[in-house]
């Protein structure tokens, strides 16, 4: 028998705010796959000390957590953008205990299929939803081999970066040129960034929302680029490209732009 759950849902959107339980390596909502039902699912709260009590047994499984406090009037955007991260449950923790709850019974899901396929976002909830598992794994302070499921995890992130689509903030010089010509004519400027050992890395986004992370001034232009014409956009000196740098920071060097795509054209 199905469980009305609209008086919960109109409780949820009526509250003044609510913490989300965030990963420290990640600077994203903890994403849990359930064992049972495998739903991927985001943790929310009422209290600081409602997350604190959740958090620690991932703490000794040094998975660091922390809160981020929402505030009802950024409900909708936080729950719009798990869609874009591959979320489709959430757990609610308050004084009675814990409700699970999908995400479609909250908001709406988008549905772009309706516009022309250049103007669709470049989205990618499955690289979103693996990097994620990944970044979380990987980054635990342990040693590799304590990590069982670390080569499972990067064998389907390696699948989805290949597959993907991608963001490249791109700044056009000034001119009377069309966008499209300035392209063809490299009449651009790529941004880079730079890590602690001064190694040169670009900035590559997984969609529209992390790009805005990035892009605050809205200084750049979004380019779309598929996996395989990444390497061709590499400025000179760089090291690779920095997917996300304000979300999961995952490193794609030169060198998995060049063999990733071999690789799996020799396993197929």
């Amino acid at each position: 028998m199905a469980v009305d759950k609209r008086f919960f849902v109109r409780s949820i959107q009526k509250k003044k705010s609510l913490i989300v339980a965030y990963c420290v390596f990640t600077n994203m909502p903890l994403v849990v796959c359930d064992p049972e039902s495998f739903n991927d699912q985001v943790f929310l709260f009422d209290t600081e000390e409602q997350l604190q009590e959740f958090a620690k047994p991932y703490i000794e499984k040094k998975i660091f957590l922390k809160g981020v406090k929402y505030e009802n009037k950024r409900f909708l955007s936080f729950f719009s953008m798990l869609f874009n991260i591959g979320v489709n449950e959430l757990v609610f923790t308050n004084a009675g205990g814990r409700q699970l709850v999908e995400l479609t019974e909250l908001v709406r899901r988008p549905d772009f299929s309706k516009l022309p396929k250049e103007k669709q976002p470049v989205l990618n909830p499955e690289l979103q939803l693996t990097g994620l598992y990944f970044m979380q794994e990987a980054s635990r302070p342990i040693p590799n081999d304590q990590k069982s499921q670390l080569e499972d995890l990067e064998e389907e992130l390696s699948a989805n970066l290949l597959k993907a689509r991608y963001i490249l903030p791109i700044e056009f010089l000034e001119g009377t040129e069309s966008d499209a010509e300035k392209l063809k004519n490299k009449k651009y400027r790529l941004p880079i960034l730079r890590n602690k050992n001064e190694d040169i890395l670009q900035p590559l986004f997984t969609d529209p929302m992390e790009l805005a992370k990035f892009n605050k001034e809205n200084k750049f232009k979004a380019l779309a680029v598929p996996f395989g014409s990444l390497s061709k956009l590499l400025v000179q000196d760089s090291k690779g490209f920095l997917l996300n740098p304000v979300g999961f920071h995952i490193v794609m060097p030169r060198q998995l732009l060049d063999g990733l795509q071999s690789r799996f054209e020799t396993e197929e």
